[in-house]
């Protein structure tokens, strides 16, 4: 049977490439989105609240490739959020957006991320010492009560 192009490939690895390929390109989106959504937000006086926000930029809407979303629904989401940044905002607005980042497929080289503290972000669990680094001498690993 000749191959026409419009036949279904199961081959898994293409399947799982596909999905990353939506994933990024979703991402792109909402990134874009966010840059028009961050230069509206950049006008407002901070610091705001979420409600203030909502007030005056809700009916905006932001086109997320597969939906449509207004501003005023992410904000309802956000209830008593105070903000001292128009760049706070955008990153609430992102999380709400996204959620958690799924993994290295989502990584953008052009989007300044800030630290993350490692005792806050993993709960306290343990971490073994990297090779070549050197330990934290504020945490002991060998004083840590948690069986192996």
């Amino acid at each position: 049977m000749p191959d026409d192009g419009d036949s279904y490939d199961p081959d898994p690895e293409r399947v799982q490439q596909s999905a990353v390929d939506r994933r990024r390109e979703r991402t792109q989106i909402v990134e874009g989105e966010l840059g028009r959504v961050g230069d509206m937000l950049g006008e407002a006086k901070y610091p705001t609240t979420s409600e203030e926000l909502a007030v005056e930029y809700g009916d905006q809407q932001i086109d997320l490739g597969n939906e449509t979303e207004s501003l005023g629904s992410v904000f309802d989401r956000l209830v008593d959020e105070r903000f001292e940044s128009a760049e706070e905002a955008r990153e609430a607005i992102y999380h709400e957006l996204t959620g958690e980042a799924a993994g290295p497929e989502e990584y953008n080289e052009g989007r300044p991320l800030d630290p993350i503290d490692d005792d806050e972000r993993d709960g306290g669990t343990r971490r073994t010492e990297p090779e070549g680094g050197t330990q934290d001498p504020d945490h002991d690993l060998d004083d840590d009560p948690r069986p192996e």
